[in-house]
């Protein structure tokens, strides 16, 4: 048999398995600009009050600006836009698909810089271009704008973003004209925050892309495996654990001679089926696929999540399996099943590593499985995982030897 990793078995081809593994990946990021889009929404709806209630104060009682009267389109241009903002609140609130997200996140940057245009006129029209001081908060509000562009994982959204932002500051700086000089330190000011805002986009979508790799490689090892690479990398690389466990080894009869009638591509596309409903079975009963074997499998009960009955779980997956494999499979199948101690850990060298478990109880568990061949049962369990398992409806067929060992073994099979 050859041996390969559940990640080499499972994304040749762009089978269907490597569609619902992007799939996922595409879900984490979706779900990752949507959460930052929802946070700056919050913030928008927060800032966009308090302007309203300061707008409201400013109409009713103009003498606090020294202006006998102030127009009413401040407090209509307020109003709109805090409606716009709740409303955008209560979008993001219920979910978007990331098709949607991508055009909101073009849309938001429009309505922020909109914004931010409004006010800008709405200032210079009440307090007119004889008080520049208040370009301190122009350049304020435009350097905000333009860094929450950072917070979208889309490089052509922030880019937007701060270009739209430093326009607005020209527009204000040609209003209220702003010397020269200064409007070019301002300006600079303004872009710089624009080209931070583009590489914390950067960041974030490394940060992304770390959380992406993380759920790719759930989809290979066990969930505690993977914490660990990510959090502690040396100690994963330089300790092995030593577990109790049930190992579960399958294999197809005649496998060979089937595939020699077909072509590569459907022997590939059979295997991508038997392999992903061999996967589905193990992980549903708590387990994780260690290798694909070709048409074969070796599957781990117990490493490197604790199960509280190991064995009962591999019995439970098996008996899945003899149930569920010939709906999608017209070959025979064997299955060998024993418990007993393994040590986990990686194996290889730097530039090749593979995490996987080793010792006599895997041994055992494929000599079990080759072993059906001979006697013609679909399954055979050994004494240990029959008695650890406890009650379960298995018949003994006697003792038999095993190749390598001087001690032949009760075993058992379903009934």
């Amino acid at each position: 048999m050859t041996f390969h990793s559940p990640s080499q078995a499972t994304s040749r081809g762009g089978g269907p398995h490597r569609l619902s593994i992007q799939a996922v990946l595409d879900q984490v990021v979706s779900q990752e600009a949507h959460r930052n889009e929802l946070q700056l929404s919050y913030v928008r709806a927060g800032v966009l009050l308090i302007s309203l209630l300061l707008d409201a104060a400013v109409f009713l009682f103009p003498r606090l600006l020294g202006k006998d009267y102030v127009p009413p389109t401040v407090l209509i241009i307020s109003l709109c836009a805090n409606l716009f903002a709740l409303g955008l609140v209560i979008i993001l609130r219920q979910g978007l698909s990331m098709e949607a997200l991508h055009r909101w996140q073009l849309i938001i940057p429009l309505f922020d810089n909109l914004l931010l245009w409004a006010f800008i006129t709405n200032i210079w029209r009440v307090l007119g271009a004889t008080q520049p001081l208040i370009l301190t908060n122009v350049v304020a509000f435009c350097s905000l704008v333009a860094v929450s562009g950072g917070l979208r994982l889309s490089r052509r959204s922030a880019l937007l973003t701060s270009l739209l932002a430093l326009v607005n500051f020209g527009y204000a700086a040609v209003l209220f004209q702003l010397n020269l000089a200064l409007a070019l330190f301002a300006g600079i000011t303004v872009l710089g925050t624009g080209y931070l805002g583009m590489r914390m986009a950067v960041i974030v979508r490394r940060h992304v892309k770390n959380e992406s790799g993380r759920v790719l490689m759930a989809q290979f090892l066990p969930k505690t495996i993977v914490e660990a690479a990510f959090e502690t990398p040396l100690e994963l690389l330089q300790q092995s654990q030593k577990r109790d466990v049930t190992v579960v080894v399958t294999d197809l009869r005649e496998f060979t001679h089937f595939a020699e009638a077909l072509e590569p591509q459907a022997v590939l596309d059979f295997l991508n089926r038997y392999q992903g409903l061999l996967a589905t079975i193990v992980e549903r009963h708590g387990g994780w696929v260690d290798k694909f074997m070709g048409d074969g499998m070796l599957a781990v009960f117990g490493a490197s999540d604790p199960l509280e009955n190991h064995a009962r779980s591999a019995l439970t997956a098996a008996t899945a399996m003899v149930r569920e494999v010939p709906q999608i499979s017209p070959l025979a199948m064997g299955i060998g099943l024993h418990s007993g101690p393994v040590v986990s850990g990686c194996l290889g060298t730097s530039g090749r590593l593979e995490f996987t478990v080793i010792g006599d109880t895997v041994n055992v568990a494929a000599r079990l499985e080759a072993l059906t061949k001979t006697l013609g049962y679909s399954v055979l369990v050994s004494e240990t995982t029959q008695q650890r398992a406890g009650p379960w409806p298995l018949q003994s067929v006697g003792h038999h030897p095993l190749r390598g060992r001087t001690q032949a073994l009760e075993l058992f099979t379903l009934v």
